[in-house]
């Protein structure tokens, strides 16, 4: 088959259809943590995620002293995490501080970051993290993204 015809099947509506469907399947009852400081991103995730079934419960300021108790009691399946906030707190800090509580030791944690990937992508690397996701968000490609980590693969996408 040559290469146009199967990116156009690809690109089909029943294709879409497939992939969407197989994106809920896999989210449907996921409990995702995410913390992120900006309420636009946060709004935009908790719309892409409820709308595919998951669970979503935010923190807005990375004190990974006070978003603990709060991952603890929900549970997540996954930890979606900004890099940057305010007052000289990095997501690092906070990725180390999450790591340390034996009770979230084995959920993955992803990036989400409009820092320069170039950069992050081998730190995020280099710390632990199953993932890294580049901001402005693809918001048809996201809820993709977020399955396969679910899948067990790790994602390392810069745009």
């Amino acid at each position: 088959m040559n290469k146009y015809i199967v990116s156009r099947i690809e690109d089909s509506p029943l294709a879409h259809s497939r992939k969407a469907h197989l994106v809920s399947t896999l989210l449907a009852g996921t409990r995702i943590f995410y913390i992120e400081d900006d309420r636009a991103n946060r709004t935009i995730a908790q719309t892409i995620f409820e709308a595919h079934g998951a669970q979503m419960e935010f923190d807005a300021w990375g004190f990974a002293e006070l978003s603990s108790p709060k991952l603890i009691r929900f549970r997540p399946n996954l930890i979606l995490l900004d890099l940057m906030f305010p007052n000289q707190i990095s997501g690092y800090d906070v990725f180390t501080s999450i790591r340390s509580r034996s009770q979230l030791k084995h959920i993955p944690i992803v990036a989400v970051s409009a820092a320069d990937a170039s950069i992050e992508i081998p730190k995020t690397q280099a710390h632990g993290f199953q993932g890294f996701i580049s901001k402005p968000l693809d918001l048809r490609l996201f809820p993709v993204q977020i399955a396969t980590i679910l899948k067990g693969e790790a994602i390392w996408a810069s745009y």
